[in-house]
């Protein structure tokens, strides 16, 4: 009991000193100087810019509909409708929900990324037992649709129990209508995505692409010594051929790695000047939708309790 009584007092004076100390976020160190990571620099900067780009598009597609909301709805109570609609949008600025929206891109990059193989071994694996079993239908197809059908819905279901909206749905069901539920649940996951979208990730990726460029003049040294150390391989008359073929792999890489480079990260730089303003406009454009909406929900008529 002693020792579990300081275990104790050690641990809760652990946490007060933590919280009475202002310590920076563990920081990662710059890859630039890593050949791998400079190879795959231009894609990076190309793929922020594109991210950027489209979560605008996305965000601004889903604000446009805010105005449907209500008449989708059947004799909604405007007041239950609110708190959903003022619960998502929290929810879209919670770090619970960032943190699984984080997750989720991770794990859908590597999906998609991944996709093509999985889809071989998974189908190659139904239609072996089907064969196993003596049944000539194909059962391949079927296997991998369900497989990204049940990627999809855990990811669905992942990031609902992450947002407060769908809780008060579920405890509310009764009050908000059966017919309502599932037209108010799409409603709740497009509205917290749109305030993630506009409040988080925007801003994120402005963040990411700026410390990219920070690291141009690194990765290019890089890129250069990667070239120089294959080209001397390749000049080795002693390496043998698979080293050389390595060593004409990187320089290939390196080549395409540079070639354009200064262009693209010109691009970014323009596009990460363009971004605050583009992202302070979408956020005034997401809040001028949602008290708009808000307004249209108070305006119904108020339901009998």
């Amino acid at each position: 009991m002693r020792t579990f009584e300081l275990t104790s007092i050690a641990l809760l004076a652990t946490a007060l000193l933590s919280a009475c100390t202002t310590q920076p976020a563990p920081a990662f160190a710059s890859a630039a100087n890593e050949s791998s990571y400079a190879e795959r620099y231009p894609s990076a900067l190309l793929g922020a810019r594109t991210e950027f780009a489209a979560d605008e598009t996305r965000a601004r597609e889903i604000i446009a509909d805010f105005p449907k909301y209500p008449a989708a709805l059947t004799a909604p109570d405007g007041e239950r409708v609110s708190e959903v609609v003022t619960r998502a949008d929290a929810a879209g600025k919670s770090g619970a929900y960032g943190r699984q929206m984080e997750e989720q891109q991770h794990v859908s990059r590597f999906f998609n990324e991944e996709k093509e193989g999985l889809n071989q071994k998974v189908g190659g694996a139904a239609q072996y037992v089907a064969k196993q079993k003596e049944c000539q239908v194909d059962v391949a197809s079927p296997a991998i649709g369900a497989l990204d059908r049940g990627v999809d819905k855990a990811m669905e279901d992942r990031l609902r129990d992450h947002d407060e909206a769908h809780r008060y749905i579920e405890d509310h069901q009764d009050a908000l209508g059966k017919a309502n539920l599932e037209k108010l649940q799409k409603q709740a996951d497009d509205i917290t995505l749109a305030s993630y979208l506009v409040h988080v990730r925007v801003k994120q990726l402005k963040l990411e692409l700026s410390q990219l460029i920070a690291e141009s003049s690194d990765v290019k040294t890089t890129l250069g010594r990667s070239d120089r150390e294959a080209q001397a391989v390749l000049a080795d008359s002693a390496a043998s051929k698979p080293a050389k073929a390595t060593a004409q792999k990187r320089v290939d890489a390196a080549k395409k790695a540079t070639d354009g480079l200064d262009i693209e990260i010109e691009q970014a730089k323009r596009a990460v000047q363009e971004m605050d303003a583009r992202s302070d406009k979408l956020d005034k454009d997401y809040s001028a939708a949602l008290d708009a909406l808000l307004r249209a929900l108070k305006d119904l008529p108020k339901k009998a309790p």
